[in-house]
């Protein structure tokens, strides 16, 4: 692919390392790929906010061409940073259920758009044909692709890795609803290209909100070169990786494994989580369904520490709640699990985006379950037979060849 170094990349990410957990990896991703295919790239984000993880090991992944411009914010994560005993107010807020992101429209960090807007301006060449890619979360960052819509110079794609916020618009009130309908309006009809990380955001966009939009399927990926190292160990755990919240549903995979114990008092598995822990009530549930002593969390690892670690495992759980409208969801760890070796035990949803590809595709050793017989089949299997190898046809969702196509599909407008 001919590269044109007279283009200029402008990616604006609130999150973005070296803060840490999934949302960060798609803007890195998407910076390191462009540098190096010869692109000028500048990344506007954030200055340091109140986050509860950092990876320093991420930013030191970024390609050396990369400019990164950091801009203030009144929002709370900033000023909490700013004003530490914030912090407990914001954490307490966050635990109740009160989400600041409904009381103020169109989110919490919509004290960033201003700073960011001004050191936008700056970064716009006049001697470059410039795209700026926004990527939300928080969606109140594509009102910097608004505010520079229609300049000659400089062209707009509004990437979505989720509708609105992780889950669906119909929990807000009707009132909040119209204005966030309005507002995605807005943002569909002017920028060039949507971007979004599920099909089920791209049906919902398009039929809900813009049907004459451009729209494209850029999933979250993997990056191959994580995988050239030989993994050192094996165990007999089975994985669960990402940040565990409310969205997992990790009640149903206990209670299943509470059944499968009374019908099997010598089953012997246990649950080894890898990264962020952010749910409340876990020490009541392990307590509930007998699990204190087959689950252990590890806590947020360093992104290649916690790939090597995935790689170790008898078998990978990927799962979200059923009783959440997790529907458009596509958790950004999918495609690193489905690359990783071991099996992998799908429990989602039917009809989730994340599901309808594993059965789309019908990977080899994946098993999309949704009953307690259904895992105790699957874990005789594993105890039987368990094979270890990447599986036909992950390749496709390389990064690489997901952004190569994205930049075959820009030159259509460029």
């Amino acid at each position: 692919m001919n590269t044109r170094v007279d283009r200029h990349f402008i990616i604006a990410a609130y999150y973005f390392p070296p803060l840490g957990m999934a949302g960060t990896a798609r803007p890195l991703a998407m910076a390191n790929f462009l540098a190096e295919q010869g692109f000028e790239v500048s990344v506007l984000t954030v200055k340091p906010i109140a986050y509860p993880v950092h990876d320093q090991t991420q930013i030191e992944s970024l390609h050396p061409n990369v400019k990164v411009h950091r801009a203030g914010s009144s929002d709370p994560d900033r000023l909490a940073m700013m004003v530490p005993f914030l912090k407990s107010l914001i954490k307490l807020r966050r635990r109740s259920g009160k989400s600041a992101s409904s009381l103020i429209f169109p989110d919490s960090k919509v004290g960033f758009v201003r700073p960011a807007s001004a050191l936008l301006k700056t970064l716009i060449r006049a001697d470059m044909q410039n795209v700026l890619i926004t990527t939300s979360p928080p969606v109140s960052i594509h009102q910097l692709g608004l505010n520079i819509a229609g300049q000659g110079s400089i062209a707009w794609i509004a990437d979505f890795r989720d509708v609105w916020g992780s889950l669906s618009l119909d929990d807000q009130s009707d009132a909040f609803r119209a204005k966030a309908e309005s507002y995605l309006t807005e943002i569909t009809d002017a920028a060039n290209l949507i971007t979004a990380t599920s099909p089920l955001t791209i049906d919902y966009l398009q039929t809900e909100i813009n049907a004459a939009a451009d729209y494209h399927f850029l999933p979250n990926g993997y990056d191959e070169s994580d995988f050239t190292l030989p993994v050192a160990e094996h165990n007999q755990y089975l994985g669960l990786y990402g940040t565990l919240n409310h969205l997992v549903g990790i009640e149903r995979l206990f209670d299943w494994m509470s059944v499968l114990r009374k019908s099997t008092p010598d089953l012997d598995t246990s649950v080894r989580h890898i990264g962020h822990l952010d749910l409340p009530n876990l020490d009541g549930l392990l307590a509930r369904y007998g699990m204190r002593n087959d689950f252990l969390s590890v806590g947020y690892l360093p992104h290649h520490e916690s790939i090597q670690a995935v790689r170790c495992h008898a078998a990978n759980i990927i799962m979200l709640s059923d009783e959440l409208d997790t529907s458009y969801i596509i958790p950004s760890k999918l495609f690193e699990l489905l690359r990783a070796e071991p099996p992998l035990i799908a429990i989602l949803p039917p009809g989730n985006a994340a599901r309808l590809l594993l059965e789309e595709y019908s990977f080899s050793d994946v098993f999309v379950i949704d009953s307690a017989a259904e895992l105790g089949d699957v874990l005789n299997r594993l105890h039987s037979h368990s094979s270890k190898q990447m599986r036909t046809g992950v390749a496709r969702f390389e990064r690489r060849e997901e952004m190569s196509a994205l930049l075959n599909r820009l030159e259509e407008f460029l």
